[in-house]
């Protein structure tokens, strides 16, 4: 429980422990070169997840869990899923131990990056700002939402802006 998941800094790969904790001897999908396909999941498919146990978006944290995409998270990402997920309408709609546990599995197995403020981005909602940051930091090469705002970001620098769909259609075949 003490060992912190290592901040990977921007422009730095270092897979180390992480690697071990997240893949394990599980399924390793991989991009071109060797690379994990790396993804950032927005708080509105956590939420999605816990609510609709059967539908795309908990099929996503599903492919995660089986070592298909590495999730990458900055501190900002990771409170902005605490506080969204802890809310208390999110507790009419899941219970507290999925809550919870979904919550402890994002701060333990996901990539974390230390993401720049960019200041050309023109979202209105610092959240959202925050996402794409954090996708542009840790070299996602997607960014998965259900925010039309989000989505009409597409084609910003090297990430592609995907809905839920989207993304379990492009995750390579075999996957999960």
């Amino acid at each position: 429980m003490g060992d912190r998941v290592p901040v990977q800094r921007p422009g730095v790969v270092d897979h180390g422990a992480v690697d071990q904790r997240v893949r394990g001897e599980r399924g390793r999908a991989l991009t071109g070169e060797g690379e994990r396909l790396r993804a950032i999941v927005d708080t509105n498919l956590l939420v999605g997840a816990l609510a609709r146990p059967d539908g795309s978006a908990a099929r996503i944290l599903e492919h995660w869990r089986a070592g298909d995409f590495e999730h990458v998270a900055s501190e900002a990402t990771l409170r902005e899923a605490e506080l969204v997920v802890g809310a208390r309408w999110v507790a009419r709609i899941a219970d507290a131990g999925a809550r919870d546990a979904l919550l402890a599995e994002l701060r333990e197995r996901s990539v974390l990056v230390e993401a720049p403020v960019l200041d050309e981005l023109t979202l209105k909602d610092a959240g959202d700002r925050r996402l794409v940051e954090a996708a542009h930091a840790g070299g996602a090469r997607y960014l998965v939402t259900a925010d039309r705002e989000v989505l009409l970001m597409r084609g910003y620098a090297s990430v592609e802006i995907v809905t839920a769909g989207e993304f379990l259609r492009a995750l390579p075949a075999g996957a999960g």
